[in-house]
């Protein structure tokens, strides 16, 4: 039988795959995945597919496989790799952790750990509030400990994550004065901590283990795996997402030739990055304001285009009559401003598909005065405050648009300003601050 179950315990499950493979893969799967420890475990589909021997460890509970029953495991596991060239161990975060903490009882040749775990007792490191309150008293010093690891290990973590870069720092100083064991850094810039969303993949796993699992010195894997990486994450649409979401607020136009670029047209599964709208409305507003206003219409079209077709493209601005000289109104959170003729309010929403009944806001100019509109079948209708309640007129009313550059406010006669006081629900402002004020393209 080539898959079996060889040990079940009241938290610790072992899966067993008997392939052709004269090396042996043992995986840990992160936490997050306790009602399937029967059913699914870490690189199973991949390695039934390649044939390749692996043993998968599961957990019940979030115990970050520290139990006594992972003891006992470990005396059955030791057992299937006799016979096997060379082990490799594989983890993600808790995974990650066990890989390392228990590669010297396993003795195995080479770990994979991804963004791995030093402890979640709040005695031994800092840890957040939720892992440290998931720590029993049965864990305490349940720790990665110096005498704890074993073979070459290759921690793949984002070096810009704070708490996993002082994890890989403190388990690469445990080989200092030693020559039995090394532990090489390999940098996942933008991963943050779930590294293997950046990396996933079957092919992109195979790459891993056929180099964990070759001849050559250990430096020369470790450099490899950080070649590799860096190819796996190019076209990842996670890890490219991530790098948009940490530095479109620092860098606007950079992030805006990223998505520009040929590189960001080849990215698979694009929609990951694209449907969270938010990000590309602030970016639009950002660049905006910050007189990059080409850039901002083409984005806002390619993104309207998108959620209209399936289909992004920053394009030179050709004109469209359907949408040219159209202006819009972008919150402090790139929401569009928009009018609800039902309830007869201002209100927030997306661009797009806007909330309720709610039609956009734009803007006239009209006898050196810029007002605030909205269009029905192709009719523009002015704005009146009435007390609480805004309604609609054919000629100007009392609310106009403050310009500051490029953005604006709107302004009633009794000298006080829309705000946004909540998402979909607007208010009045005695003073304009940054709440107040929109970002005012013309599209």
């Amino acid at each position: 039988m080539n898959d079996q179950i060889i040990f079940d315990s009241e938290d610790i499950v072992v899966h067993f795959h008997k392939g052709n493979s004269d090396f042996l893969v043992i995986t840990f799967i992160g936490i997050g995945h306790e009602e399937s420890a029967y059913t699914l475990y870490f690189g199973e589909p991949v390695f039934r597919k390649h044939d390749v021997s692996c043993i998968g460890i599961t957990t019940k509970k979030r115990n970050w496989y520290y139990s006594p029953n992972m003891i006992k495991a470990l005396e059955i596991i030791w057992r299937y790799c006799a016979g096997y060239r060379k082990t490799i161990a594989f983890g993600l975060s808790a995974g990650a952790y066990a890989a390392i903490k228990y590669s010297m009882l396993l003795k195995t040749d080479v770990t994979i750990a991804l963004a791995p775990q030093l402890s979640i007792d709040d005695r031994e490191t800092a840890v957040i509030p939720e892992w440290a309150a998931l720590c029993t008293p049965a864990m305490r010093g349940m720790g990665i400990k110096r005498e704890d690891i074993s073979g070459d290990i290759f921690i793949l973590y984002d070096r810009h994550h704070a708490a996993d870069r002082h994890v890989a720092e403190t388990i690469l100083s445990y080989t200092l004065g030693r020559s039995d064991t090394l532990v090489g850094l390999v940098n996942v810039p933008s991963a943050g901590h779930i590294v293997y969303e950046s990396l996933k993949g079957s092919q992109n796993l195979m790459a891993m283990i056929e180099t964990a699992q070759s001849g050559r010195p250990a430096r020369e894997r470790q450099a490899l795996l950080a070649r590799q990486t860096c190819a796996f994450r190019r076209q990842n649409a996670v890890n490219v997402y991530n790098r948009i979401r940490a530095g479109f607020e620092r860098h606007p136009l950079l992030t805006w030739q990223l998505l520009a670029s040929r590189r960001f047209a080849e990215v698979r599964k694009m929609d990951t990055i694209l449907n969270d709208e938010t990000v590309f409305y602030r970016l639009a507003a950002l660049l905006n304001n910050r007189g990059y206003t080409h850039q901002a219409r083409s984005l806002l079209r390619a993104m309207i285009c998108y959620h209209a077709t399936g289909t992004f493209l920053l394009s030179s601005l050709k004109d469209d009559p359907f949408i040219e000289g159209r202006s819009i109104f972008l919150d402090h959170r790139g929401r569009t401003l928009g009018y609800s003729l039902k309830r007869r309010q201002f209100t927030s929403s997306n661009i797009v598909w806007m909330e309720g009944d709610a039609a956009p806001v734009g803007s006239i100019e009209y006898d050196g005065v810029v007002y605030p509109t909205v269009s029905y079948f192709g009719k523009s209708f002015f704005l009146e405050k009435q007390e609480n309640i805004i309604s609609l007129r054919t000629t100007p009313g009392n609310l106009s648009v403050v310009k500051q550059g490029k953005r604006g406010s709107i302004r009633a006669e009794d000298g006080t300003f829309v705000s946004i006081v909540e998402d979909f629900v607007s208010g009045w402002a005695r003073e304009c601050l940054s709440y107040e004020t929109f970002s005012w393209v013309l599209l």
